[in-house]
């Protein structure tokens, strides 16, 4: 059942990278907008992006078009599957539910990172990284830690503000995963 959740939840990944992609058209500063294009361009292209692409590009994700209250409303529906929401909510609902899911799972991460990847069975090892993103149903163990380990990097990187940016690693840093990293 993982797999046929996990195949819906990926269905709504080219969505959100497209929609990224078409939201960093419209920001002001070309720097920050180009190196953005360049990560969807380069998860399109089937690569995996490098931690320090996504943290390079975290500006953007707090206070800009690409936070998440302010994000197109086909944006936020295509990130609420892939924390299975349900989509079919009003806006300002679908924006909230977002917000407390990517948040609650920062609050996961931290707690996670004070107690250890070794604590955790293969099994729970395998649950977090799928909560996360990644179908870890297909994986050896060093391979999820490994992820987990990333992702944790990453999430315990970012502030609360940030929380759109951890919404789009969902995708960003699983949809390639697996596959070599240019």
């Amino acid at each position: 059942f993982l797999d046929v959740y996990d195949s819906m939840r990926r269905d709504s990944y080219p969505a959100v990278v497209q929609s990224l992609a078409l939201a960093a058209r419209s920001l002001p500063e070309p720097r920050p907008r180009e190196l953005l294009q360049q990560l969807c361009s380069q998860v399109q292209g089937g690569a995996r992006p490098h931690l320090a692409q996504l943290l390079a590009v975290r500006s953007l994700f707090s206070g800009s078009p690409l936070v998440l209250n302010r994000l197109q409303v086909d944006h936020v529906r295509a990130l609420s599957q892939v924390l299975f929401l349900t989509p079919h909510l009003p806006a300002i609902l679908l924006r909230h539910r977002l917000l407390s899911h990517i948040l609650e799972i920062r609050h996961l991460d931290r707690a996670l990172l004070r107690l250890g990847l070794g604590q955790l069975s293969e099994e729970e090892l395998r649950a977090a990284c799928y909560l996360r993103g990644l179908n870890s149903t297909h994986l050896g163990r060093a391979e999820c830690g490994a992820w987990l380990e990333e992702w944790l990097r990453l999430s315990c990187e970012l502030q609360a503000s940030e929380a759109s940016l951890l919404a789009h690693s969902m995708i960003l840093l699983s949809l390639n995963y697996g596959r070599p990293s240019e």
